[in-house]
């Protein structure tokens, strides 16, 4: 069973490592640039947290439980699901179903997210899950759609 338990920023970075670990396919090709294991949990992280500073918004922390042990994370503020990661190991069909109920229970109604154009395997994932490519690009994203 998939819960997603708050957590403070404090705890981000274990919770994002958490989900990159082992996922060097994320780091060659779906991340914003190549990275090594560290180089993209610090590139996530300092995205996220200067889209909180110079936004100036309120994020939500969450890790993402499966079982009880922690397997990934989510970022969110009102009506935008802006970062997430599971672990490779953990992205199986029931798992995967599981967190995206959760995921659509946090937000109350539409949500978006955006994602970088070249990580396809999220976006493929996403529009499985039913949300919907609307038109626009911002920030050279791709803006997707929950309704």
């Amino acid at each position: 069973m998939v819960e997603l338990k708050k957590i403070s920023k404090f705890d981000l970075p274990k919770a994002v490592r958490i989900a990159y670990e082992g996922d060097t396919e994320l780091f060659e090709k779906y991340h914003v640039d190549k990275f090594d294991l560290d180089g993209a949990v610090a590139s996530t992280l300092n995205m996220i947290f200067q889209m909180v500073e110079w936004e100036d918004l309120e994020m939500d922390y969450y890790s993402v439980m499966f079982n009880g042990k922690a397997i990934g994370y989510i970022c969110t503020y009102p009506n935008n699901l802006y970062s997430f990661g599971i672990n490779k190991k953990y992205r199986k069909k029931e798992v995967l179903l599981d967190w995206w109920e959760s995921v659509k229970s946090i937000f109350n109604g539409k949500f978006i997210t955006m994602l970088y154009p070249n990580n396809t395997r999220a976006i493929r994932f996403l529009k499985k899950m039913g949300m919907v490519e609307v038109d626009g690009v911002e920030n050279n994203c791709i803006t997707l759609l929950n309704l």
